[in-house]
């Protein structure tokens, strides 16, 4: 890859992260429901309109394009040279999912169990978490069928799109499986009847599971071109702010409620602006954007999916907590100094929270992925005999 498009999605990554925890901790500890109607200082205006629903929502869709790119373009690639590649890419692709999945369930099961058990554990009562803290629907999210064929675990809403992706990293090279002709026909056509099967169960199933899987194959595709759609990245990357600017400000309230359909829209227009700024960045020189170039992108970028994955547990968590000292009704209270320093107090330590917890999993993916890589033929060895 490139150096300056690795160093670009290197920065997406954490800052995407970074935006999504802000928003759901906004959402949860800070009411600015007089935004509109009161005057603020400049820079809650700022905090107000980068902190939204909408605008984290899209960045969620960018981790979408970002995988395809990244996943699926790999694969497309390896079908291009006619390689044999399954064994490795479904090692690979299951280290790096389960390595942090099943320990981020457990550490959703803890902190919600004491959040639970504090003495005004309101929160965890309300419509969006009642009712999933049952072992059956712990168990359905360690097979990543969370807001597919299941609800999600207790707290953790966020691991919606993981479900999402795990399953097109199995479907989408099963799809393509006829295509790689060094493989054995039985094995072509076969595993295109299990992609195919599965890909249509989730899909009848879940509508986002569809429209998310188109939005995946629009980053595999940027991977193809030769050249890119727009030379300047620069104009690129205008076109992308172009396309979000928009969509913060219009694609909300009663005109979504009046025509949902915005929704589609506005998600496949930022994904394809996305897709396209990352074909000019991967065709364009490395030298500029030198404020992609300092090492704490990657660093910061290393523990984005930990940060992903387990942020909403400790945000609820946190709110039980301040619930129960202060008072339910105080974290409703529109937004004081009390408030913006207790957000900002529960957003550090769960960036410290989430960096332990990769130095824990995240950071031993290439372990993980050698160690199945050796226990694998032991298996098949044994399994002859």
């Amino acid at each position: 890859m490139p150096f300056i498009l690795s160093q670009m999605l290197e920065a997406y990554r954490w800052i995407g992260a970074l935006v999504v925890l802000c928003v759901h901790a906004t959402n949860t500890f800070v009411s600015l429901a007089d935004i509109m109607s009161a005057p603020h200082a400049p820079q809650v205006y700022v905090w107000w309109f980068f902190m939204s629903f909408e605008l984290g929502h899209q960045l969620v869709l960018g981790f979408f394009v970002m995988s395809g790119y990244l996943v699926g373009g790999a694969v497309l690639a390896n079908l291009a040279k006619g390689k044999d590649f399954l064994r490795e890419y479904f090692i690979h692709r299951f280290a790096r999912i389960y390595i942090v999945i099943v320990p981020a369930l457990v550490l959703t099961f803890v902190a919600d169990t004491i959040g639970r058990n504090l003495p005004v554990p309101v929160f965890y009562d309300l419509p969006l978490f009642r009712g999933h803290f049952g072992a059956d629907i712990f168990v359905a999210n360690i097979f990543n069928l969370q807001e597919i064929v299941s609800i999600f675990y207790g707290t953790n809403s966020p691991l919606w799109s993981l479900a999402c992706e795990f399953w097109y990293y199995i479907c989408f090279p099963l799809l393509l499986l006829p295509l790689a002709r060094n493989y054995p026909t039985a094995l072509r056509y076969g595993g295109f009847a299990i992609g195919l099967t599965i890909f249509l169960y989730f899909a009848f199933a879940s509508p986002w599971f569809r429209f998310g899987f188109v939005i995946w194959v629009v980053g595999a595709l940027a991977s193809l071109p030769k050249r890119p759609l727009i030379a300047s990245r620069w104009f690129a990357l205008g076109l992308y702010f172009a396309a979000l600017v928009p969509i913060r400000l219009l694609v909300r309230g009663p005109l979504l409620a009046s025509h949902p359909w915005l929704q589609d829209i506005a998600d496949l227009a930022g994904s394809i602006a996305l897709a396209n700024l990352m074909l000019t960045v991967r065709h364009s020189p490395d030298l500029g954007w030198n404020l992609l170039r300092p090492h704490f992108h990657r660093t910061l970028a290393d523990f984005s999916f930990s940060l992903y994955s387990i942020h909403m547990p400790l945000l609820i968590l946190w709110r039980a907590v301040a619930d129960s000292v202060m008072g339910p009704e105080w974290a409703k209270q529109l937004a004081s100094p009390a408030h913006w320093g207790l957000l900002g107090v529960v957003v550090s330590s769960v960036v410290v929270t989430a960096y332990g917890f990769s130095r824990l999993t995240e950071a031993h993916t290439g372990a993980a992925r050698r160690r199945l890589s050796e226990i694998l033929p032991r298996l098949a060895l044994a399994r002859a005999a």
